[in-house]
């Protein structure tokens, strides 16, 4: 191999690696542009998630509130329950500041027994035969008590 060959060889060779040195450092801006662009994302992630942090710890503290305010309504709710006299109590005191005294009444006693379908649609049938206008009026109060006795509900 004489210098000029030699010579050539060698320039080759270093104008192939220069090509590759140039392709690599190419590949290392990409990779150092990459990196910046995925710094400044993670950056913002970090900002949403400080600002995600913040609001979560504002509902926290509005949600502890809002179970006190329940609980102290429960309890207010549950004086005012205490407080309050039922009708048949108020009656009873004020039968005894007149002077008589009260007397419990059964609510089973107070309650009218109510009739069986059959017995309304009986008596439907009894007025039909003898006032057609009452007969109206009554089929229109009851009359879902008389379909359910002839079986159409």
């Amino acid at each position: 191999m004489t210098l000029e060959e030699t010579l050539k060889s060698l320039k080759e060779a270093f104008v192939g690696k220069s090509a590759e040195a140039e392709a690599k450092a190419n590949e290392v801006n990409a990779l150092t542009a990459k990196i910046s662009e995925l710094t400044e994302s993670v950056s913002s992630k970090e900002a949403m998630i400080s600002e995600l942090s913040a609001k979560l710890e504002d509902v926290s503290s509005k949600l502890a509130s809002a179970e006190e305010m329940k609980a102290k309504a429960e309890q207010i709710a549950q004086e005012i329950k205490a407080s309050q006299e039922t009708a048949a109590k108020k009656a009873a005191s004020i039968a005894a500041s007149v002077g008589v005294t009260p007397v419990e009444v059964s609510p089973a006693e107070s309650v009218a027994q109510s009739k069986s379908d059959e017995e309304v649609a009986q008596e439907w049938a009894s007025l039909k035969q003898k006032d057609a206008k009452q007969a109206s009026e009554f089929y229109t109060k009851n009359r879902t008590a008389i379909l359910r006795a002839a079986g159409l509900r």
